[in-house]
């Protein structure tokens, strides 16, 4: 009569200890890039992200198979990719595109690797090449110039005039997807430090990592510390005894039905499951804010901000100049605002002022008197 309760629990304890199974995803891509798979012969890959084709994500890219499509809407560059194999001793890093705009690879089947994903803010640098802001990675922002006309503001919603990034901004969820803020020039000839890239890795199935993905920012005690950009995760299970490095302060997801203990994440996270079907873009209901006028001027749809030669609107006056944002899904309770960051100097944040509109779509009203030169602006809308 004892024995078979206790056989009962034992096998009630096997049953408990079984793996779950592990479902495949169902990640929009239809493979178009093809298989990405260096055959190590080249150690250091550099993939050139202004060669994607502009248009939208979902398009076939077989005529440009492998070099990715920009999609302005969404702000990325997206790779659908039949499968990745980056193999032990190949660094893959990244070219920026025009626009700057992060990393999507969407998946149909397993990615491996073994190597290196390199999407790091850069270090500053001394002499001529001072004078242009330093590159980040793709998603992030560059750090601020320096030379004889001054020291640059670093750009970024994250970036301090005071030597190094101010705060974590962004949200847990790494929708939408961006990267780290750059620092400020220290003074002299040389040039702040960039802040880290940013990526989303989305699998059919499992996403297995024994070399590492890096997005940190390269401090090295010399100027001020950019900010560690983002990296996403999106897969059945991510495998491997390998390293996600975001620091400083940068952000890490997991979205995986299992994640092995031996992955090391820096900053530390834990896998959360996907949605069903995965969330790869913010949902259409999203805030969003955008600038849309200046002195009268209208923006582009797709600023770039390129700060050497050309802008994306040149202010011929040095009277207080009119800048008109709109709010999409937005309370016209909360704060807008404007951070102005001039090439040669400082910063400073403009709130602006509720015109007209309601949550669905509202325009406010900001006033800044720009000084000569270039100068770069960047919106930011914060709910009460």
């Amino acid at each position: 009569m004892k024995t078979k309760p206790i056989m009962l629990l034992i096998a009630l304890g096997l049953l408990l200890c079984a793996p779950p199974a592990i479902a495949q995803l169902v990640i929009p891509s239809d493979g178009s890039d093809g298989a990405f798979a260096p055959d190590g012969s080249v150690t250091n890959l550099v993939i050139d992200l202004s060669l994607a084709t502009d248009g939208v994500w979902s398009q076939d890219n077989s005529a440009n198979a492998g070099n990715g499509v920009y999609d302005p809407d969404k702000w990325a560059v997206v790779f659908k990719y039949s499968s990745v194999n980056i193999p032990a001793g190949v660094t893959v890093s990244f070219k920026n595109h025009r626009s700057r705009a992060p990393v999507v690879w969407l998946v149909q089947g397993d990615v491996n690797i073994s190597g290196v994903v390199d999407l790091a803010g850069k270090k500053g640098v001394i002499g001529v090449e001072s004078l242009i802001p330093t590159e980040p990675g793709p998603g992030g922002f560059r750090g601020g110039a320096g030379g004889p006309q001054g020291a640059g503001a670093g750009l970024g919603p994250g970036s301090h005039g005071m030597g190094q990034y101010q705060s974590l901004y962004g949200n847990p969820q790494i929708l939408p997807l961006i990267g780290g803020s750059g620092s400020p020039a220290p003074g002299g000839d040389q040039s702040g430090n960039s802040g880290g890239g940013a990526i989303l890795i989305a699998s059919s199935s499992s996403v297995t990592i024994v070399g590492s993905i890096l997005a940190n920012d390269r401090y090295s005690g010399r100027g001020g510390a950019a900010s560690g950009g983002a990296v996403r995760i999106v897969a059945s299970q991510v495998l491997g005894n390998g390293e996600i490095n975001c620091l400083q302060d940068g952000r890490v997801r997991i979205e995986a039905n299992a994640l092995a203990a031996s992955v090391r994440t820096y900053p530390e996270t834990i896998a959360v499951p996907p949605a069903s079907p995965p969330i790869i873009w913010p949902p259409e209901v999203a805030p969003t804010i955008r600038i849309v006028m200046i002195a009268e001027a209208t923006v582009p749809v797709d600023p770039t901000a390129p700060l050497v030669s050309s802008a994306d609107i040149a202010i011929q006056k040095d009277t207080p100049a009119v800048i008109i944002l709109e709010t999409l899904n937005f309370p016209i309770e909360g704060v807008v605002q404007v951070r102005a960051a001039q090439k040669w100097g400082g910063y400073q944040w403009v709130n602006a002022t509720y015109a007209s509109g309601n949550q669905a779509q509202a325009l406010w009203r900001a006033t800044n008197t720009f000084v000569k030169g270039y100068t770069t602006l960047q919106a930011r809308a914060t709910a009460p």
